[in-house]
């Protein structure tokens, strides 16, 4: 069985090898967290499966600094599926993006 955060991971395929995320992707983090969150799973839970290894040699400390603020914002509410969709198509939303030539 996955661990619930596992499930999230698997929603950011390899669009991160190019140095960035979709807002689909961004969008589907949000709405997992909330329905992990309304199933009863914890933050600190949550925020946990972001300190494994796999997730620390899959993305920059950057990336993954961003994506705990992204968990933390949908998992108290400050911000809806919807909210976190218009930012992003707006462009006020978006993941920092590696330098070319970098990697993880």
């Amino acid at each position: 069985m996955l661990r619930p955060f596992a499930v999230i991971i698997l929603l950011l395929p390899c669009a991160l090898a190019r140095a960035e995320v979709t807002c689909e992707q961004l969008v589907a983090i949000s709405e997992r967290t909330i329905s992990l969150r309304n199933q009863g799973a914890s933050l600190p839970n949550l925020l946990a499966e972001t300190e494994d290894g796999e997730m620390k040699r899959r993305f920059t400390p950057t990336e993954l600094e961003f994506i705990r603020l992204l968990i933390r914002e949908s998992f108290i509410g400050a911000y809806s599926v919807y909210d976190v969709n218009e930012a992003c198509q707006d462009g006020r939303l978006s993941i920092p993006v590696r330098k070319a030539g970098q990697s993880k």
